[in-house]
């Protein structure tokens, strides 16, 4: 990779903040088999496909913190992927990363989304709240049970007990919008007409006086439960 630095031992690679787009190939590096590297933190890029990934036959530990990784990108079958980090990515879609990591990465142990809109943590804005993010782990928990770190901390016991009773019912159920719902939203939006902008003016301001046949006797007044017999 000409004009990008990068430090590489036998077991690892480390290439951050250098703007690459992909993952660095055999072709690219100063040797032909990237098949024993262990170690690959390729993070502070522009990575935003996961393409040719499956050539680190023996990688353990993945980093890919503040990339552009969305939920269109596929795991390949990654038999030996321990660690995932992808904080600060552009992921939105829990459900499609999961199962995917599920289906491709069956030892995983560390995962850690913080940042990313998947992940309902405090740090994305204060819509967030504690229970959300409990929510949030125990699902996460219960689709990779094989977890034993998420986020910023250990998988606790009561965690995984948790999850394995109720870890299912903490889905998040995005509401599915109709095209033709979506036509009709904005006909409506198009058809409505304002009021058209008047300001009031003091001068010309008319009130209304009249006389109307009521008597206050009091039967609905919030005070009258307060007054006692005795002091009528």
């Amino acid at each position: 990779m000409e004009g990008v630095f990068y430090t590489m031992t036998d077991a690892e690679l480390k290439c951050s903040g250098q703007n690459l787009r992909k993952l660095p190939q055999s072709t690219d590096l100063e040797r032909s088999d990237i098949g024993q590297i262990k170690y690959l933190d390729l993070s502070y890029n522009k990575i935003s496909t996961l393409h040719g990934l499956e050539s680190y036959s023996s990688l353990e530990t993945l980093i890919l913190d503040c990339n552009k990784i969305g939920d269109d990108v596929e795991f390949p079958r990654c038999q030996t992927l321990t660690t995932v980090s992808l904080n600060k990515n552009q992921i939105a879609d829990l459900d499609h990363l999961l199962q995917n990591l599920r289906k491709c990465a069956p030892k995983l142990r560390f995962l850690s989304l913080l940042g990313n809109y998947a992940c309902p943590h405090q740090l994305m804005g204060l819509d967030y709240d504690d229970s959300d993010y409990h929510r949030y782990r125990c699902y996460v928990i219960y689709c990779l049970p094989t977890l034993k770190f998420l986020d910023s901390t250990p998988v606790t016991r009561a965690e995984e007990e948790e999850a394995i009773l109720r870890g299912k019912y903490f889905r998040i159920v995005k509401p599915i919008v109709l095209q033709t719902q979506v036509k009709s939203i904005r006909q409506d939006q198009k058809d409505f007409i304002p009021l058209p902008p008047a300001k009031l003016n003091s001068t010309f301001h008319k009130g209304i006086y009249g006389a109307c046949r009521y008597r206050y006797t009091g039967k609905n007044s919030e005070g009258n439960r307060f007054i006692r017999n005795h002091d009528l």
